[in-house]
């Protein structure tokens, strides 16, 4: 009889487990539109394209990597995001890492990731874009 009652709890969780809806980051999107450079490429101001479910709010932390030379200039930053359930444009700021290298026009590698929380659930999606810089 335990055995029997153990195993009925045990199949009413995994069925429980499996009609849980799963958390929105199947339907959120990034996609890193533009980059440009500030202030002599002192900073790099990054433009997300980003889809995510309405009342989501959070914030989205930003790295780029741009190869100068035979060395790698690289910043942070960070974009608030409030999510409307359409595409949106977001736009950070990217500081280069102070005693590092300033970004130049070129090829860059963005990346980072989001915490995007409501009421009930977080959605963390993450981003990596290769992007061209420009002023």
């Amino acid at each position: 009889m335990r055995r029997l009652t153990t195993t009925i709890a045990l199949l009413g969780l995994s069925l429980f487990a499996l009609l849980t809806p799963s958390p929105a980051s199947a339907a959120s999107t990034v996609e890193v539109t533009s980059a440009t450079l500030v202030a002599k490429g002192v900073a790099v101001d990054l433009t997300l394209t980003v889809t995510c479910d309405a009342g989501l709010s959070g914030g989205a932390e930003l790295i780029l990597r741009q190869r100068s030379g035979n060395r790698v200039a690289y910043g942070s930053g960070w974009a608030p995001v409030s999510c409307t359930g359409q595409p949106q444009a977001v736009t950070g700021r990217v500081y280069a890492e102070g005693g590092g290298f300033a970004f130049n026009r070129g090829v860059g590698l963005a990346s980072g990731g989001f915490e995007l929380c409501g009421q009930d659930a977080c959605d963390y999606p993450r981003f990596e874009d290769e992007v061209r810089i420009t002023r």
